[in-house]
Parts: C-alpha cells; structure tokens; sequence
C-alpha cells in the first residue's frame, strides 16, 4: 500500500508520542479509531451512510454510536429500515 500524506507522518507520529508519552503503535491505533469516529460523522451528517453503517464504519455498538453522535451534536435520522433492526436486535437480546 502506498499513502501520500501531506505532512511528515514519521516527525509528526514521533512529536505525538513524545507529547502524549505514548508507544508510536498505541498512537497510530488511536489516530486511526478517532478518524474512523470523525470519518463516520461526517458521512452520517451528509446523508451518505446509515445508522447502522456509521456504527460499522466507526467499529462502535449501535447504542455507542448514537451517543458519539450527540456527544457531536448530530441530529439522529432513523429510517424504517434501522427502526425495525433495532427493534429485531432488541427482541434477540431480551
């Protein structure tokens, strides 16, 4: 795989480490979990993902997800479609 970047990944991945007192691979794990986060709130806002997709996307719970929404203040758009899964997965649990 080959990734441009504009910045200089190794200098900035070293500052963040030295900042953040952290491990460069527990940094790249949390760089890329909060851009899947950032990434999936951006397309759920825009209309181009479901729910259920963002949460996927976002590697969270539903329950999770919606909270990072609020937390984001995104309003929750639920279409039939993921009112009736979530009803399904409700009734699978209890």
């Amino acid at each position: 795989m080959t990734l441009s970047i504009r910045y200089e990944p190794t200098k900035d991945i070293d500052f963040m480490t030295k900042l953040f007192k952290t491990t460069k691979s527990s940094m790249l794990r949390e760089l890329i979990d909060e851009g899947r986060k950032m990434k999936s709130i951006e397309l759920y806002k825009q209309g181009k993902i479901s729910l259920g997709l963002g949460a996927k996307i976002a590697k969270l719970s539903m329950s999770e997800y919606i909270d990072l929404l609020k937390e984001f203040n995104v309003q929750i758009n639920i279409d039939i479609d993921d009112a009736k899964k979530s009803l399904q997965f409700a009734r699978s649990i209890l």
